[in-house]
């Protein structure tokens, strides 16, 4: 047990529990669970992460610019889906990631990484539309966007690392 615990990777962990509590809150349990309670109990649904309560509340934000009320407020049904698989999938990966144990020392970080590039996607397309709708939710989104970027950029540090480090066994 003790050379288990030896073998585990304490610097990639924090990863794996960032990704994956981030987009489980904000994929799975706001906009998933949140729409799907919606349809099966709207009477006790809270109503804010209800498909009528999320487009009340991006279409309100988009309506407050005239390129967001043009572009985008049409297309929400369309574009809401879309953000909630893309919201999803960075959790899917972590877990993923976990069930190849690319937490132990060593491992290859293929679908940590793949988590991270998509958690880096659906942070700039949400970017993307809430600048162009001039939104305030931009200002949290460039701080995701930065540490997206940090988080690939340690995850290809420990990988080379490791490769380097089992080139020389």
């Amino acid at each position: 047990m003790k050379e288990l615990i030896k073998k585990i990777d304490l610097q990639i962990i924090p990863l794996h529990i960032f990704l994956g509590v981030f987009w489980f809150k904000n994929g799975f349990i706001d906009k998933l669970c949140g729409v799907f309670l919606g349809i099966l109990t709207p009477e006790t649904a809270y109503q804010g992460d209800t498909w009528v309560g999320w487009k009340s509340y991006i279409v309100g934000t988009w309506d407050k610019s005239q390129v967001g009320h043009i572009f985008l407020s049409p297309l929400f049904d369309i574009l809401f889906p879309v953000l909630i698989v893309l919201q999803c999938l960075p959790f899917i990966l972590v877990i993923a990631s976990l069930l190849k144990g690319e937490f132990m020392q060593g491992a290859n970080h293929r679908f940590l990484k793949a988590a991270a590039s998509a958690s880096l996607l659906v942070t700039s397309i949400m970017l993307f539309s809430q600048t162009l709708a001039g939104a305030s939710d931009g200002k949290y989104l460039w701080q995701l966007l930065g540490l997206g970027m940090i988080i690939i950029m340690y995850i290809n540090s420990k990988s080379s690392a490791a490769a380097k480090g089992a080139r020389m066994v």
